[in-house]
């Protein structure tokens, strides 16, 4: 098993970029965690999956809750999901039927106001452009033979589309936030101590999120410490293959607006994801790390297997310093 020992130099730059990697996995996470807890701007995965480019873009904006806003502008769907929340509030908070009967009442003058939304003619005309205009984008994106001129101005279509769903949801979006306010006041102060407040429901984008920060903050204490070094390593290339395939830098394909340099086919995360798989084969961690720890004895035993199986002269023939270092 000395094979997998490159020699004292190599074994230290290997330890050297898995506590590299390491550091930068973690204070990503950090800063992420900081920002949602204590900043102005909490950490969201969105823009990420909403701007994602090439052929895996829609898997990727598929992630996101009605990433399209189809199902807040399609009627039925809006207030069947206002029912719905308003259901779970009153559940949760063990609403009396007097105060389920006012929760209905509320309910009932907020889907009056989405008829009236959905019924002004100027919004009406808003809403079918947008859908109309979306689904011209979409058919360009699927479209394989499309030029990459076409590419390129079905991107900048998107993001113009973009701005029109927030500007059509906007006010959508506000009634649904005033409808759960006031169904949660109608709670008492013992309701609210026994259940808690409702607030909003979980999303698959919340999830995403908790899973984003604490992940990295995992993988890179995972790196660092030199700890479950090959499941840490193959994490971190999992997600890192993520941003990558989100907004690859391949030709026919947008530019990436953000990008930091200019990149074709290789990009940054592209070189780090393989540094990441560099890392998972080989046994740094019992190098200079937890995994000497935890796991160096049954590692010992396998290579005492292993050395007996190669006979007394493939064991002559090993290298002293490796056989002794690895």
């Amino acid at each position: 098993m000395s094979r997998y020992y490159p020699g004292f130099l190599g074994a230290l730059f290997l330890v050297l970029l898995r506590i590299a990697i390491g550091w930068h996995f973690l204070n990503e996470g950090w800063e992420k965690v900081n920002a949602t807890q204590k900043g102005k701007e909490p950490f969201s995965a969105e823009i990420y999956l909403r701007n994602a480019s090439g052929p895996f873009a829609p898997y990727f904006r598929d992630m996101l809750p009605d990433s399209s806003g189809r199902a807040m502008l399609d009627p039925d769907r809006l207030k069947a999901a206002w029912k719905a929340d308003v259901t779970r509030l009153t559940g949760h908070s063990g609403f009396t039927a007097e105060h389920r009967g006012e929760a209905r009442k509320i309910l009932d003058e907020y889907q009056q106001w989405a008829d009236y939304w959905f019924d002004d003619p100027e919004n009406s005309e808003k809403r079918q452009k947008y859908l109309y205009d979306l689904r011209h984008v979409e058919q360009t994106e699927a479209d394989a033979a499309a030029l990459s001129s076409q590419k390129e101005r079905a991107a900048d279509a998107r993001r113009s589309l973009d701005a029109d769903r927030r500007s059509l949801t906007g006010p959508l979006v506000e009634r649904e936030k005033a409808l759960r306010d006031a169904v949660a006041k109608l709670a008492t102060a013992d309701q609210i101590k026994t259940s808690g407040a409702g607030g909003s429901p979980r999303t698959s984008l919340d999830l995403l999120n908790n899973l984003t920060m604490y992940g990295l903050i995992a993988i890179g204490f995972c790196l660092m410490a030199g700890f479950l070094t090959p499941l840490a390593a193959l994490s971190a290339a999992a997600f890192l293959a993520m941003i990558y395939l989100s907004m690859p830098p391949w030709p026919g394909l947008p530019p990436n607006p953000k990008a930091e340099g200019h990149y074709w086919i290789v990009s940054k995360n592209l070189i780090e994801l393989i540094a990441c798989l560099v890392i998972a084969t080989t046994p740094s961690g019992h190098w200079i790390g937890l995994d000497a720890l935890f796991f160096g004895a049954r590692r010992r035993r396998r290579l005492a297997r292993a050395a007996q199986e190669l006979g007394p002269e493939a064991r002559h023939d090993r290298p002293r310093t490796s056989a002794r270092l690895a």
